[in-house]
Protein backbone atom coordinates (compact mmCIF):
# COMPACT_ATOMS: atom_id res chain seq x y z
CA UNK A 1 0.00 0.00 0.00
CA UNK A 2 1.06 3.80 -0.37
CA UNK A 3 2.08 5.23 2.86
CA UNK A 4 1.41 9.37 3.12
CA UNK A 5 2.89 10.70 6.50
CA UNK A 6 2.60 14.53 5.15
CA UNK A 7 0.78 15.81 7.99
CA UNK A 8 1.23 13.44 10.54
CA UNK A 9 4.86 14.45 10.10
CA UNK A 10 4.07 18.31 10.18
CA UNK A 11 2.47 17.53 13.64
CA UNK A 12 5.74 15.42 14.78
CA UNK A 13 7.65 18.41 13.55
CA UNK A 14 5.65 21.34 15.18
CA UNK A 15 4.67 22.86 12.33
CA UNK A 16 0.93 24.46 12.02
CA UNK A 17 -1.46 21.51 10.70
CA UNK A 18 -4.05 24.03 10.09
CA UNK A 19 -2.83 24.61 6.95
CA UNK A 20 -4.09 20.98 5.73
CA UNK A 21 -7.69 21.75 7.48
CA UNK A 22 -9.40 22.58 4.30
CA UNK A 23 -8.46 19.35 2.79
CA UNK A 24 -11.08 16.94 1.03
CA UNK A 25 -9.64 14.35 3.84
CA UNK A 26 -11.28 16.70 6.84
CA UNK A 27 -15.10 17.02 5.24
CA UNK A 28 -17.43 14.65 6.41
CA UNK A 29 -21.22 14.13 5.01
CA UNK A 30 -24.01 14.49 6.91
CA UNK A 31 -27.69 15.20 6.22
CA UNK A 32 -27.26 19.06 7.05
CA UNK A 33 -24.59 19.08 3.92
CA UNK A 34 -20.27 18.77 3.78
CA UNK A 35 -18.91 19.55 7.37
CA UNK A 36 -15.58 20.13 8.02
CA UNK A 37 -14.41 17.98 10.71
CA UNK A 38 -10.70 19.31 11.53
CA UNK A 39 -9.70 20.18 15.40
CA UNK A 40 -6.83 21.38 16.08
CA UNK A 41 -4.25 18.86 17.46
CA UNK A 42 -2.85 19.71 21.12
CA UNK A 43 0.60 21.41 20.64
CA UNK A 44 2.14 18.95 23.75
CA UNK A 45 4.99 17.02 23.28
CA UNK A 46 4.60 14.32 25.10
CA UNK A 47 1.63 13.94 22.75
CA UNK A 48 4.21 14.12 19.58
CA UNK A 49 6.26 11.50 21.77
CA UNK A 50 3.16 8.49 21.58
CA UNK A 51 2.07 9.91 17.93
CA UNK A 52 5.71 8.95 17.01
CA UNK A 53 5.71 5.51 18.31
CA UNK A 54 2.47 4.81 16.53
CA UNK A 55 3.63 6.27 13.53
CA UNK A 56 6.62 3.79 13.23
CA UNK A 57 4.82 1.03 15.17
CA UNK A 58 2.29 1.20 11.71
CA UNK A 59 4.49 1.60 9.44
CA UNK A 60 6.46 -1.34 10.54
CA UNK A 61 3.39 -3.50 10.52
CA UNK A 62 1.55 -2.16 6.91
CA UNK A 63 5.35 -3.17 5.17
CA UNK A 64 4.58 -6.69 5.62
CA UNK A 65 1.07 -6.46 6.06
CA UNK A 66 -1.43 -9.43 4.73
CA UNK A 67 -5.31 -9.32 5.66
CA UNK A 68 -6.76 -12.01 7.51
CA UNK A 69 -9.26 -14.38 6.56
CA UNK A 70 -7.97 -14.32 2.99
CA UNK A 71 -10.25 -16.85 2.22
CA UNK A 72 -13.32 -14.66 2.45
CA UNK A 73 -10.86 -11.91 0.52
CA UNK A 74 -10.07 -14.69 -2.35
CA UNK A 75 -14.19 -15.47 -2.38
CA UNK A 76 -15.53 -12.10 -2.96
CA UNK A 77 -12.80 -10.52 -4.71
CA UNK A 78 -10.98 -11.13 -7.78
CA UNK A 79 -8.66 -8.08 -7.11
CA UNK A 80 -7.69 -7.39 -3.88
CA UNK A 81 -4.16 -7.70 -4.01
CA UNK A 82 -3.95 -4.93 -6.43
CA UNK A 83 -6.43 -2.94 -4.53
CA UNK A 84 -4.14 -3.07 -1.07
CA UNK A 85 -1.13 -2.16 -3.77
CA UNK A 86 -3.04 1.00 -4.69
CA UNK A 87 -5.47 2.42 -2.08
CA UNK A 88 -3.11 4.84 0.25
CA UNK A 89 -3.08 5.29 3.97
CA UNK A 90 -2.62 8.17 5.57
CA UNK A 91 -1.37 8.96 8.68
CA UNK A 92 -3.13 12.16 10.56
CA UNK A 93 -4.30 14.26 13.49
CA UNK A 94 -7.04 16.59 13.54
CA UNK A 95 -9.80 14.32 14.02
CA UNK A 96 -12.62 13.34 16.22
CA UNK A 97 -11.96 10.97 18.84
CA UNK A 98 -14.65 8.22 17.36
CA UNK A 99 -12.60 8.54 14.37
CA UNK A 100 -9.74 6.69 14.70
CA UNK A 101 -10.34 4.72 11.49
CA UNK A 102 -11.93 5.18 8.33
CA UNK A 103 -12.23 5.11 4.88
CA UNK A 104 -12.96 7.85 2.17
CA UNK A 105 -12.57 8.02 -1.51
CA UNK A 106 -10.57 11.03 -2.95
CA UNK A 107 -11.70 13.37 -5.14
CA UNK A 108 -9.71 11.76 -7.92
CA UNK A 109 -11.31 8.61 -7.01
CA UNK A 110 -8.83 6.80 -5.18
CA UNK A 111 -9.15 5.10 -2.22
CA UNK A 112 -7.80 6.26 0.91
CA UNK A 113 -7.50 4.34 4.53
CA UNK A 114 -7.24 7.31 7.03
CA UNK A 115 -5.76 6.62 10.62
CA UNK A 116 -5.51 9.44 13.14
CA UNK A 117 -2.77 8.84 15.30
CA UNK A 118 -3.85 10.76 18.37
CA UNK A 119 -7.05 8.32 18.49
CA UNK A 120 -4.65 5.66 18.29
CA UNK A 121 -3.19 6.72 21.47
CA UNK A 122 -5.42 5.06 23.71
CA UNK A 123 -4.63 1.96 22.83
CA UNK A 124 -1.14 2.52 23.67
CA UNK A 125 -0.24 -0.24 26.99
CA UNK A 126 -4.05 -1.62 25.82
CA UNK A 127 -2.34 -4.68 23.93
CA UNK A 128 0.10 -4.68 20.68
CA UNK A 129 0.03 -2.04 18.38
CA UNK A 130 1.39 -4.38 15.76
CA UNK A 131 -2.05 -6.26 16.83
CA UNK A 132 -4.08 -3.27 16.54
CA UNK A 133 -3.06 -2.06 13.18
CA UNK A 134 -3.67 -5.50 11.97
CA UNK A 135 -7.29 -5.19 12.67
CA UNK A 136 -7.54 -2.09 11.95
CA UNK A 137 -5.93 -2.50 8.54
CA UNK A 138 -7.86 -5.39 7.62
CA UNK A 139 -10.98 -4.01 9.24
CA UNK A 140 -10.54 -0.56 6.47
CA UNK A 141 -9.22 -2.36 3.56
CA UNK A 142 -12.19 -4.31 3.23
CA UNK A 143 -14.36 -1.28 3.88
CA UNK A 144 -12.54 -0.29 0.52
CA UNK A 145 -13.25 -3.59 -1.45
CA UNK A 146 -16.98 -3.08 -0.17
CA UNK A 147 -17.50 0.13 -1.56
CA UNK A 148 -15.60 -1.00 -5.10
CA UNK A 149 -18.44 -3.66 -5.07
CA UNK A 150 -21.36 -1.39 -4.11
CA UNK A 151 -20.73 2.10 -5.53
CA UNK A 152 -23.73 3.91 -3.26
CA UNK A 153 -22.80 2.45 -0.19
CA UNK A 154 -21.23 4.84 1.15
CA UNK A 155 -23.77 7.50 0.35
CA UNK A 156 -26.46 5.28 1.93
CA UNK A 157 -24.65 4.83 5.16
CA UNK A 158 -24.13 8.63 6.01
CA UNK A 159 -27.47 10.04 3.80
CA UNK A 160 -29.64 7.48 2.71
CA UNK A 161 -33.23 7.09 4.67
CA UNK A 162 -33.66 5.40 7.58
CA UNK A 163 -33.90 2.12 6.76
CA UNK A 164 -31.06 2.32 3.78
CA UNK A 165 -29.07 3.41 6.60
CA UNK A 166 -29.36 0.53 8.76
CA UNK A 167 -29.17 -2.09 6.06
CA UNK A 168 -25.86 -0.25 4.66
CA UNK A 169 -24.03 -0.26 7.65
CA UNK A 170 -25.54 -3.70 9.23
CA UNK A 171 -23.91 -5.15 5.78
CA UNK A 172 -20.42 -3.35 5.40
CA UNK A 173 -19.24 -3.24 9.45
CA UNK A 174 -20.94 -6.89 9.84
CA UNK A 175 -18.73 -8.30 7.02
CA UNK A 176 -15.50 -6.38 8.43
CA UNK A 177 -15.77 -6.98 11.81
CA UNK A 178 -16.01 -10.87 10.70
CA UNK A 179 -13.28 -10.54 8.87
CA UNK A 180 -11.00 -8.50 11.24
CA UNK A 181 -12.51 -10.23 14.81
CA UNK A 182 -9.58 -10.07 16.99
CA UNK A 183 -6.79 -10.94 14.03
CA UNK A 184 -8.53 -14.70 14.26
CA UNK A 185 -9.75 -16.91 11.01
CA UNK A 186 -13.29 -17.04 11.38
CA UNK A 187 -13.55 -20.50 11.45
CA UNK A 188 -11.52 -20.49 14.85
CA UNK A 189 -14.40 -18.61 16.38
CA UNK A 190 -17.52 -20.14 18.15
CA UNK A 191 -19.90 -17.98 16.84
CA UNK A 192 -22.37 -20.40 18.15
CA UNK A 193 -21.00 -20.03 21.87
CA UNK A 194 -22.50 -18.84 24.82
CA UNK A 195 -21.11 -15.21 24.82
CA UNK A 196 -21.95 -14.66 21.10
CA UNK A 197 -25.23 -15.84 21.75
CA UNK A 198 -26.23 -13.27 24.48
CA UNK A 199 -24.13 -10.71 22.11
CA UNK A 200 -26.41 -11.52 19.16
CA UNK A 201 -29.59 -12.02 21.82
CA UNK A 202 -28.94 -8.76 22.72
CA UNK A 203 -28.07 -6.79 19.28
CA UNK A 204 -31.31 -8.83 17.63
CA UNK A 205 -33.73 -6.73 20.42
CA UNK A 206 -32.12 -3.78 19.52
CA UNK A 207 -32.31 -3.97 15.62
CA UNK A 208 -35.81 -5.13 16.32
CA UNK A 209 -36.95 -1.95 18.16
CA UNK A 210 -34.77 0.04 15.33
CA UNK A 211 -35.86 -1.37 12.47
CA UNK A 212 -39.96 -0.42 14.09
CA UNK A 213 -38.65 3.16 14.85
CA UNK A 214 -40.59 6.03 13.68
CA UNK A 215 -39.32 8.96 15.77
CA UNK A 216 -36.76 10.88 13.80
CA UNK A 217 -35.12 11.70 16.94
CA UNK A 218 -34.81 8.09 18.11
CA UNK A 219 -33.83 7.04 14.91
CA UNK A 220 -30.70 9.02 14.24
CA UNK A 221 -29.88 7.65 18.04
CA UNK A 222 -30.34 4.17 16.68
CA UNK A 223 -28.01 5.19 13.51
CA UNK A 224 -25.36 6.38 16.00
CA UNK A 225 -25.28 3.58 18.18
CA UNK A 226 -25.36 0.78 15.46
CA UNK A 227 -21.91 1.34 14.53
CA UNK A 228 -20.45 3.75 17.22
CA UNK A 229 -19.95 2.88 20.84
CA UNK A 230 -18.37 0.33 23.05
CA UNK A 231 -17.55 -2.84 20.37
CA UNK A 232 -20.11 -5.20 21.75
CA UNK A 233 -23.17 -2.77 21.76
CA UNK A 234 -22.76 -1.63 18.22
CA UNK A 235 -26.24 -3.23 17.38
CA UNK A 236 -25.89 -3.34 13.63
CA UNK A 237 -22.49 -4.51 13.59
CA UNK A 238 -22.41 -7.55 15.98
CA UNK A 239 -25.86 -8.65 13.80
CA UNK A 240 -23.99 -8.45 11.06
CA UNK A 241 -21.20 -9.81 11.96
CA UNK A 242 -22.26 -13.06 13.81
CA UNK A 243 -25.21 -13.89 11.65
CA UNK A 244 -22.04 -14.37 8.90
CA UNK A 245 -20.38 -16.29 11.22
CA UNK A 246 -23.20 -18.53 11.94
CA UNK A 247 -23.46 -18.65 7.93
CA UNK A 248 -19.64 -19.42 7.38
CA UNK A 249 -20.38 -22.59 9.66
CA UNK A 250 -23.54 -23.88 7.12
CA UNK A 251 -21.72 -23.01 4.26
CA UNK A 252 -18.49 -21.69 4.31
CA UNK A 253 -16.68 -19.24 1.78
CA UNK A 254 -19.31 -20.02 -0.62
CA UNK A 255 -22.64 -18.75 1.31
CA UNK A 256 -20.61 -15.60 2.24
CA UNK A 257 -20.21 -14.82 -1.26
CA UNK A 258 -23.94 -15.71 -2.10
CA UNK A 259 -24.92 -13.12 0.64
CA UNK A 260 -22.24 -10.59 -0.41
CA UNK A 261 -23.52 -10.45 -3.72
CA UNK A 262 -27.39 -10.40 -2.68
CA UNK A 263 -26.10 -6.69 -1.92
CA UNK A 264 -27.45 -5.27 1.11
CA UNK A 265 -30.91 -4.17 0.52
CA UNK A 266 -32.95 -5.72 3.58
CA UNK A 267 -29.73 -6.60 4.86
CA UNK A 268 -30.77 -4.83 8.69
CA UNK A 269 -33.87 -7.21 8.60
CA UNK A 270 -31.95 -10.66 7.50
CA UNK A 271 -29.66 -9.98 9.99
CA UNK A 272 -31.76 -11.15 13.12
CA UNK A 273 -33.30 -13.77 11.24
CA UNK A 274 -32.23 -17.10 12.76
Amino acid sequence: MIIDTTIVDAYLNSDDVSVFSSMWLYSEEAEEGVANIFSMPPDVEIKREAVSQIKEAIISHAASFKPCNTPIWNALFDNWHEFLENTTLDLIVGYPDTHDAVVRKAPDGSHHMIFDLLCWEKYLGWMPLSAIAQNLLTHELFHVMVGTVFSGIEQAEGCGSYIEQLDAITFDEGFAHLVSYKQQEVDAVPWDGEKFEDIYDNSTHKMNSALQEINSDKQEQYIYEAHFGNYYDKYAAMCGMIYLGRQWQRGGAERLKEIFYQGYRDFAAKSIVR
